[in-house]
């Protein structure tokens, strides 16, 4: 059964251009949020889900289940065996993936319009009766530790994230990265990991997507056949995240298998969609917008003290980082890169972003929120994200104007309010 708690009308929307996302969205009596965003771009059609479960919603005892469950939910449910969700869909003609962040879990899949039908059945037989037994966690345990591995052991700064995050969020869950600790997976049992499920892995914590050329009267009585009949269990509990200052100006080194030396900086920030967040992003654009952006002409064309500079803004459901870091030549120390990065920093704190400057990045947002519109995961997503962590799905249409509302002044603020010294985490990662 449906109940139209929210709905807006593709018709009733206000457009700009392609940078808008026409929808509507509803909520089954078990609490499954339902987003239906029709379009004939091509004959293709895409679901979308949310499961509201990240790394930051563990226990600190017991880190990785969340990843661990972007494996599991492939190992088999009551009608399809272990391994056949990808048959299924590879011979329908489509393609499939999932991934995990400190926030959500989403597994999303494309196939050709006529097959909406058997992506929302695989769907929701898993979320019903997927087989979560000793065997299939045995399995993906190993499969988790071997990916570790590689990602992050084996792989040159693959240890960095960890370090960083550990500084920059000491008292939340953010602090550990989204794979978990190999050990506290190996501590774990079957109870343990079936309790978790339970928890998560249920409608009213879940939110759905479908994307692309569908009729929305078929979907929705398709989604209604599979979705409503399961249980919405127990109101979800999730830990509440507390953050404490950056305690000082905080400086590790590491030391790596790597040829170059890297330096980075890092701050606390602010959540996705908070005004500072849209003018921190502006600003990681003019630091790091390309060859012509500011860290790049000074540090790696000007000076030539490093190979490659970077700035990134990480904002989260619950809080924000932004990060930049460089790369240092053979020829140069990373005490002398790191003066530079700060001295880039110093000058967005001190002037403001020249007109044509700010319009050049403002152009580059736009241009990538044009662009990613146009792709039906992207497009998907965006809807997830305005309703997973603001409960508003509107937010999604807003923000190609908020970028274009965010004022040179309040760039120049963002960077005094949150790159601060006496806050910071400085990491210098140094060969072996």
């Amino acid at each position: 059964m449906q109940s139209n708690k929210t709905a807006v009308a593709p018709s009733s929307l206000k457009h700009d251009g392609a940078a808008a996302i026409p929808f509507v969205e509803y909520d089954l009596e078990n609490g499954l949020h339902v987003i239906l965003a029709p379009s004939d771009r091509t004959p293709l059609v895409l679901t979308n889900l949310w499961y509201h479960i990240g790394s930051k919603d563990e226990d600190p005892s017991r880190t990785g289940f969340a990843h661990l469950f972007e494996h599991m939910m492939f190992q088999g449910s009551r009608n399809v065996g272990k391994t056949e969700h990808f048959k299924y869909i590879q011979q329908a003609g489509g393609v499939l993936n999932a991934t995990t962040s400190v926030d959500r879990t989403n597994y999303f899949q494309t196939l050709p319009s006529s097959e909406l039908e058997l992506g929302l059945w695989l769907e929701s037989d898993r979320m019903l009766t997927l087989s979560v037994t000793e065997e299939n966690f045995e399995n993906q345990r190993d499969v988790v530790k071997e990916e570790w591995r590689q990602r992050y052991q084996n792989r040159p700064y693959g240890l960095v994230w960890e370090n960083l995050m550990r500084d920059v969020f000491p008292s939340s869950g953010y602090h550990w990265i989204t794979i978990g600790s190999m050990d506290h997976l190996d501590q774990s049992t079957i109870e343990e990991v079936r309790a978790f499920h339970a928890s998560y892995y249920k409608p009213q914590n879940c939110s759905l997507v479908v994307c692309g050329a569908f009729n929305e009267s078929e979907a929705r009585q398709l989604i209604d056949k599979y979705f409503a009949p399961i249980p919405g269990g127990e109101p979800v509990v999730r830990p509440t995240q507390t953050f404490r200052p950056i305690e000082g100006a905080i400086r590790r080194t590491m030391y790596d298998t790597v040829r170059l030396a890297a330096v980075y900086l890092g701050w606390r920030g602010a959540p996705i969609f908070h005004r500072d967040t849209y003018a921190l992003d502006l600003l990681g654009h003019a630091l790091d917008g390309g060859r012509s952006s500011r860290l790049y002409k000074e540090l790696v064309y000007r000076r030539e003290i490093a190979r490659e500079a970077e700035a990134l803004v990480y904002a989260l459901e619950s809080s924000g980082a932004f990060i930049v870091s460089a790369k240092a030549q053979p020829s140069s120390t990373p005490e002398e890169v790191e003066a530079a990065l700060w001295a880039e920093i110093g000058k967005v704190q001190a002037e403001l972003l020249s007109d044509e400057e700010l319009d050049k990045v403002k152009n580059r947002v736009e241009m990538g929120i044009v662009n990613a519109f146009g792709e039906l995961g992207r497009r998907a997503d965006a809807l997830q994200r305005a309703y997973v962590f603001k409960r508003d799905t509107t937010q999604v249409n807003r923000e190609l104007e908020t970028y274009r509302s965010i004022t040179a002044s309040e760039i120049r603020d963002a960077a005094r309010k949150y790159f601060k010294r006496e806050e910071s985490v400085v990491l210098h990662v140094l060969p072996k």
